[in-house]
């Protein structure tokens, strides 16, 4: 299990993660949604080792973050939003550096994997600073998965993908899960979240909101009788206007 407790990270005299706390279970696919500037890439970048000053704690199955950063580094697969990747390598020989980091039982047979499930077979060779911006992400999401990591998180780095790219991310995440792995993805697409993941966490400036599970949420579209994205925008327009 993550746990996060009691979080706060400040950027001058404002908070961008304001007291959090919340947790997300192994063999779960964990979603964290909400409008932009909400705070949900900045609790991410805090959990992967990116942020390192903030309040508060982030536990890993026991092993306190802030005092185990190394050792937790390689057990961590991450895919941001804002794709940096080395421009002057090609895809194959960027993955396997990360392949000698993380040291797979079978590094070319996962990379090939990888490529052919995402879409990239055919283009693993060019350099990646030829690459457009959805094959960038889908590079960065391969690098994530790689060597299977106990703990991943894909913070709006679906935005890129294909169609057919969602369509076996979607099956090979659900079979990590169900490896006990600990998945988190964090959208603003309300839509591809609501398909993935149980639970949901709403942000909202910096606080969460709510936690729904899909029950929850079936139950809401229910009483209300409307679905839940028209239910979202509801609350993030009424919470603006406060």
């Amino acid at each position: 299990m993550i746990k996060i407790n009691d979080l706060t990270i400040r950027y001058e005299d404002s908070p961008a993660v304001d007291a959090v706390s919340l947790h997300f279970d192994e063999g779960k696919i964990c979603g964290i949604i909400g409008p932009n500037g909400a705070g949900k890439s900045t609790l991410l970048k805090a959990c992967v080792g990116i942020i390192n000053e903030f309040g508060g704690a982030i536990v890993f199955d026991g092993q306190d973050a802030g005092k185990n950063r190394r050792r937790l580094r390689e057990r961590i697969g991450y895919a941001p939003e804002d794709v940096t990747l080395m421009p002057y390598l090609s895809g194959r020989e960027f993955l396997q550096l990360i392949a000698d980091l993380r040291q797979p039982r079978n590094p070319g047979q996962e990379i090939e994997r990888y490529l052919k499930m995402l879409g990239l077979e055919g283009v693993q060779d060019q350099l990646i600073i030829n690459y457009s911006h959805g094959m960038r992400q889908k590079l960065s999401v391969v690098a994530a998965l790689l060597g299977q990591p106990q703990y991943i998180f894909l913070d709006e780095a679906l935005n890129g993908l294909d169609s057919l790219a969602l369509y076996h991310l979607k099956n090979h995440l659900t079979e990590l899960a169900e490896d006990k792995k600990h998945i988190v993805i964090s959208s603003h697409v309300i839509q591809l979240v609501m398909q993935w993941c149980d639970p949901i966490t709403l942000m909202h400036e910096g606080k969460i909101i709510r936690n729904y599970s899909q029950n929850d949420i079936a139950a809401l579209e229910k009483k209300q009788n409307k679905t839940f994205e028209q239910i979202y925008v509801d609350m993030i327009t009424s919470l603006a206007n406060l």
